[in-house]
């Protein structure tokens, strides 16, 4: 039997952005561990593009927690790729509504519940970083990315009632 090329392309897919965020993670934690012992020079760049009227330790400290902000995006997203692999592998197997699976679409929807909040964590430092007058981009909040954790939440309650079905009427026959 022929693979599914959906699930085939879906599983690399995500693999892919597992080892991406990573990546991305430990660069921006290595970016904030040496925002430390790099602070003079980081401090003379600033101080070049902006001149002197800027408040270099506001500026620092802002830089610091758009760092701060995207570890925890990539902590919060880990569990949302592992357990979409995971849930994927059901799907090939040809198994996938049990309640392992609502389970993992549960943590999803505290990853993705977590990744809201930190958009809105995300929005206070551009904000910040605005009213200190350095370049930033602009922010809006995610109508979508709220929509998608309470539809996340109601698929993981589907699945559980679903596998308790599917098990009670496996208990029938």
């Amino acid at each position: 039997m022929s693979r599914d090329r959906v699930l085939w392309g879906a599983t690399g897919l995500l693999r892919l952005m597992l080892i991406l965020n990573i990546v991305c993670a430990a660069v921006f934690a290595l970016a904030l561990l040496l925002s430390w012992p790099m602070q003079d020079m980081l401090s003379a760049r600033l101080t070049h593009k902006y001149g002197g009227m800027l408040d270099l330790d506001q500026a620092v400290l802002a830089i610091r927690m758009m760092l701060f902000v995207g570890i925890a995006g990539g902590v919060a997203l880990h569990p949302i790729f592992s357990n979409l692999l995971r849930i994927v592998a059901t799907v090939e197997a040809g198994d996938p509504f049990v309640d392992d699976n609502a389970t993992r679409l549960a943590r999803i929807g505290w990853a993705l519940l977590a990744l809201q909040c930190l958009d809105l964590a995300f929005g206070g430092v551009v904000r910040w970083i605005s009213l200190l007058k350095l370049d930033v981009t602009s922010w809006t909040p995610s109508l979508g990315g709220w929509i998608a954790v309470v539809m996340i939440f109601v698929l993981a309650r589907v699945f559980r009632i679903g596998a308790r079905m599917r098990d009670d009427l496996a208990m029938t026959v």
